[in-house]
């Protein structure tokens, strides 16, 4: 367990020197009337290397430009990382703000995105068709976790951070292929929203499903710390060098 340089969640723009860096790097944006993406293209980004890509789900009241404050916390050279609009609004915070509900109609909205986004991104970048990760914060996380279950042979991980094990509309619906799914669970040990009491039934269904899945718990609430994206980015990485 561990807690170090917490931040508010959602994460501020500025708050650390990585994330006031985002300007050296290049965003680009995807949008119509019904969605947006954005593209963050890492530091000496080299044609000629294939990418691993991560789709970062965003977190509640947030929206995708919340991926220009967590890449730089993670890595600025590593990946190619984009992030699609949640479709649902979220009325509970004012602005341009989203969610990512569990229900069967927004579980396909999203599984329609996060694949256009790989489309996208395969267009505009080079990208190594077996490291593709999705990751996100709390029901960007859970819905992360949904997703790669729900497509395990497209995804080569997907990590959580303070999201839940999805419930509801058979998020095993494919076990035997999914039980080789690399994931990542990082666990807020006081969450409000995940207690750790779900946390151990999740746990117990996981390993009687005979799946396995990497837990990192941090002695925190809600929110999100600089150490967090340090694990992230180290659990990639094993997953992208095979070690």
């Amino acid at each position: 367990m561990k807690r170090q340089d917490v931040l508010p969640a959602p994460l501020p723009g500025a708050t650390t020197q990585a994330a006031q860096q985002i300007l050296e790097f290049k965003i680009d944006r995807l949008q119509s009337r019904r969605t947006a993406v954005e593209f963050f293209t890492p530091q000496s980004y080299e044609p000629g290397y294939a990418y691993p890509l991560v789709v970062w789900l965003h977190g509640p009241g947030d929206n995708e430009r919340q991926l220009r404050r967590v890449m730089p916390l993670t890595s600025t050279r590593n990946y190619v990382a984009a992030a699609p609009r949640a479709p649902r609004h979220d009325g509970s915070t004012p602005g341009m703000t989203f969610r990512w509900d569990q229900k069967q109609r927004d579980i396909d909205v999203a599984a329609a995105r996060v694949l256009q986004t790989v489309r996208v991104a395969e267009k505009r970048y080079n990208i190594h068709p077996q490291r593709i990760f999705l990751a996100g914060y709390l029901g960007g996380g859970a819905m992360a976790l949904r997703l790669a279950l729900r497509n395990p042979e497209m995804f080569a991980g997907a990590a959580s951070i303070g999201g839940g094990f999805p419930q509801g509309c058979s998020p095993l619906s494919r076990l035997s292929d999914a039980r080789s799914l690399p994931m990542l669970m990082i666990h807020l040990q006081n969450s409000s929203r995940y207690p750790e009491a779900q946390l151990c039934e999740d746990l117990r269904l996981v390993h009687t499903a005979g799946m396995k899945i990497d837990l990192h718990q941090y002695l925190c609430g809600d929110e999100l710390s600089t150490d967090m994206f340090e694990d992230l980015n180290r659990w990639l990485m094993t997953k992208v060098t095979g070690g």
